[in-house]
């Protein structure tokens, strides 16, 4: 792991050759966001909606980023990832304090931090635990505050688990990691609605853009977990997932169909929607 390209303060170098303060207020108290791009054969799936959701946590968390720096680090990474399938992982922390406290100095300089790592994105189907979403009240935010999340899918992973469907009060909220959608009973395609307990995933936006105007139009809003039982077909999305159906959901009576018309259908409309934004991309 000595030669992944990472860049610190707009300096670029190898992950191994990164040093962080302890004092980082992205170590202390996770006062950070980040996101993860996807690179495809070296071009970039949404880079403009991913630019902009930084801009949108940076403006919720009162981040004063200057954003040209952050784009000239994200074209150095980037530039790394010719030709490769990878993603780049980029982080933006309000600074570095002088000593630990809650309430920091109104002049700290951003601290700016990302990687590429050249990957082989998964394909096949995956295994979720259903668990009750107790993380806190802004999910909108992708933050670097995960702990629930952690807690959450390294249960999974001690049941043989690749992800977590999490619900508040019986009905779903999203994956540990990606937006969840599902076929409910009567053919419908689910998935809940955007609030301050769902990050708008950029990855199910293309999904629900693609889906608009066919059988399969996307219906969001409140959504049962004991839909979950009834449904022949549960997925994930994500930057990293693209889309892969659930072959199994702990806690629920879910049976996942193999081969299901519809899902192929839907697997389809979204691959050739993403094709047509990496043949768009910049």
């Amino acid at each position: 792991m000595t030669d992944i390209p990472a860049i610190y303060q707009g300096k670029l170098n190898t992950l191994d050759q990164i040093t962080v303060s302890p004092l980082s207020r992205a170590y202390t108290f996770s006062d950070s966001i980040y996101e993860v791009i996807p690179y495809f054969l070296g071009k970039p799936l949404c880079l403009k909606e991913h630019f902009n959701r930084m801009i949108q946590g940076s403006n919720l968390m009162s981040l004063n980023v200057d954003f040209d720096s952050v784009n000239n680090d994200i074209k150095k990474l980037a530039a790394t990832l010719i030709n490769q399938d990878g993603y780049i992982y980029y982080q933006i922390s309000r600074g570095v304090d002088m000593i630990r406290s809650h309430m920091y100095q109104d002049d700290l300089e951003i601290e700016r931090f990302g990687y590429a790592m050249p990957v082989s994105f998964p394909s096949s189907s995956v295994s979720a635990m259903l668990c009750t979403d107790d993380r806190w009240g802004k999910c909108n935010i992708k933050s670097t505050s995960l702990l629930s999340n952690v807690l959450a899918m390294n249960k999974a992973k001690s049941l043989g688990c690749q992800e977590v469907v999490m619900h508040r009060d019986g009905f779903m909220t999203e994956g540990g990691s990606s937006n969840v959608f599902y076929f409910d009973s009567s053919g419908s395609v689910r998935t809940s609605s955007l609030s301050e307990n769902i990050l708008p995933g950029i990855t199910r936006s293309i999904l629900i853009e693609a889906l608009k105007d066919t059988p399969y139009s996307v219906k969001e809003g409140n959504c049962a977990v004991s839909d979950f039982n009834e449904s022949p077909c549960i997925w994930l999305t994500s930057s990293t997932k693209g889309i892969l159906p659930l072959s199994s959901l702990i806690g629920t009576d879910y049976k996942f169909e193999e081969n299901f018309d519809n899902y192929m259908d839907v697997a389809e409309l979204f691959n050739s929607a993403m094709q047509s934004h990496l043949a768009a991309s910049e």
